[in-house]
């Protein structure tokens, strides 16, 4: 997904959600403030907010997103024992190139964190916990059958220990930005995963690009892949989120389903991951 429709992508899916019952689309929302946060196991917190579309009869344009970021806001971690403000700072890795970050806590499996945000007359909470790391086991690429430049991307996991797990696919393409986006389907309940069954991984979707959604990657594509094991919680949202997605790309279902942030005074997520990332370069076997 290209870096600027990745927010893009997920604002678009809230406003859609919060006008999909109304039956006058002229009657705009109050904007919400949007929370996209994560803290993974060996990894620093990151959050990125902004303000969420209002739905109107007027055009909204990608170019105009850099309004509905938020620059000034404090925000803080905590995980029981110390509480740690998080600096704001441009990024060019990341889209909006604008995170609230530290390098003073780092994320630890079974620990409980609380993210804190004040801005305006803004206040939002959320709690999270970081569940242990499931590897992957194996990464797997093979031709798709009709096409000689497009390809499918398998990997392992220990179907046994996912049992009672649940897990977000998140991709990464490319080699300049750092910014992982929801694999389209990619909401995994592990008591639905049979023994030794790969799992499949999709390009993510891309929403209001224009351009026709393939799930396939292609040949030389450099590619990222994080499997995030997540609390029950961290699911339901994305999940709802994948739902609504898919939803959105058909004309004749608006997305209903309301998506079932974790976050208190704001919509979005606060998400601990047991994170595993593995690396591939999309090339033919006998290369």
């Amino acid at each position: 997904m290209n870096k600027k429709t990745a927010l893009f992508t997920i604002i678009m899916v809230i406003a859609g959600m919060l006008v999909a019952c109304e039956a006058d689309f002229t009657t705009e929302k109050k904007s919400e403030m949007v929370v996209e946060g994560w803290i993974d196991e060996g990894g620093y917190p990151v959050v990125i907010l902004t303000k969420s579309l209002t739905i109107s009869d007027k055009y909204q344009r990608i170019d105009s997103l850099a309004q509905y970021l938020i620059r000034w806001a404090k925000v803080s971690v905590s995980d029981g024992e110390r509480k740690v403000v998080l600096t704001g700072k441009y990024d060019s890795r990341f889209f909006p190139p604008y995170i609230y970050t530290t390098g003073n806590m780092r994320g630890i499996a079974g620990k409980t964190y609380n993210l804190d945000i004040e801005y305006k007359d803004w206040h939002a909470t959320a709690t999270t916990t970081i569940p242990e790391t499931h590897p992957i086991k194996n990464i797997r690429v093979e031709q798709c059958a009709e096409s000689d430049t497009m390809f499918q991307v398998k990997l392992d996991i220990d179907t046994e220990k996912a049992h009672t797990a649940y897990y977000q696919l998140f991709t990464c393409e490319g080699t300049d930005n750092r910014l992982f986006v929801a694999s389209y389907l990619g909401s995994i309940d592990g008591a639905a995963l049979k023994k030794n069954k790969e799992i499949t991984v999709y390009r993510s979707h891309r929403l209001a690009t224009g351009k026709t959604y393939n799930p396939y990657f292609c040949l030389n594509d450099t590619l990222a892949i994080k499997l995030a094991h997540i609390d029950d919680v961290s699911y339901n949202f994305w999940s709802d989120y994948s739902r609504n997605l898919t939803m959105a790309d058909n004309l004749f279902m608006a997305p209903s389903h309301n998506i079932r942030s974790n976050v208190n005074g704001a919509t979005g997520y606060w998400c601990g991951m047991g994170a595993d990332v593995k690396y591939v370069v999309i090339k033919k076997d006998k290369e």
